[in-house]
């Protein structure tokens, strides 16, 4: 598989909304999704926009908050990174926790979560997430696409110690072991903001068969849906 070449150089302005750019732009957007307050979508950096940012949020559990947001690959290209960078606020505004995560994108018009954990203060309680969309057209992943990988519904649930419990299937599109498969797991309220997630890494989906996944979800309240969505090892 052929790789990429880094050569365009990227940067973010704190608090604004500007991208470095060459021959190729790189694409930055921002968004803040709070506990009160619906996803509001993003403003884009450049007129033709590889990546879009559509919705953010977070879960939290005592001193661990859950990060998510939910990407879309608006190009006919693959193989860009993709980082969205978070900043968890309480409710003076102030920045109690940051954290990133990275990603690529596998095939053109393809839905990417990206989600992490943040580890707060245990006297901190979230209100807000900022979240900062990067997308990088040169990146060192293949630019080969990939089939989709199939995901069930998510079934929700209670754990044994009654955490909450998301389970789905995820099948494996080839003849070929899938290896390293990267799901992430987005969750909604009723108002169809953003409470949370998960994100799952299974080592192996036998070729063209599937597995069962049951995660334990990091979310604000009982979630009324969540989505799964998977691809290829990076």
């Amino acid at each position: 598989m052929a790789l990429r070449t880094a050569t365009v150089a990227a940067c973010i302005l704190a608090l604004a909304l500007t991208g470095c750019s060459t021959s190729v732009p790189d694409v930055v957007e921002q968004t803040a999704a709070g506990s009160e307050t619906s996803d509001a979508p993003a403003a884009s950096a450049s007129a033709k926009p590889d990546g879009r940012l559509i919705s953010s949020g977070f879960g939290q559990q005592d001193e661990f908050v859950w990060v998510t947001s939910l990407v879309r690959n608006d190009s006919k290209q693959v193989g860009q990174t993709v980082t969205v960078q978070f900043n968890v606020l309480n409710a003076t505004g102030n920045i109690i926790g940051s954290e990133s995560q990275v990603e690529s994108f596998s095939r053109p018009e393809q839905l990417l979560v990206l989600g992490t954990q943040v580890d707060v203060p245990t006297s901190e309680k979230a209100t807000r997430v900022e979240a900062t969309l990067l997308v990088e057209e040169a990146g060192a992943f293949s630019d080969s696409p990939f089939p989709e990988i199939p995901t069930s519904a998510v079934t929700i649930g209670k754990g044994e110690y009654g955490d909450t419990t998301g389970t789905f299937e995820v099948s494996n599109p080839t003849n070929a072991p899938l290896k390293n498969a990267r799901v992430g797991i987005i969750c909604y309220n009723a108002k169809q903001n953003v409470i949370g997630g998960a994100s799952e890494y299974p080592d192996l989906v036998p070729p063209s068969g599937k597995i069962r996944i049951d995660s334990t979800l990091n979310t604000r309240g009982t979630p009324a849906k969540c989505d799964a969505y998977a691809g290829p090892g990076i």
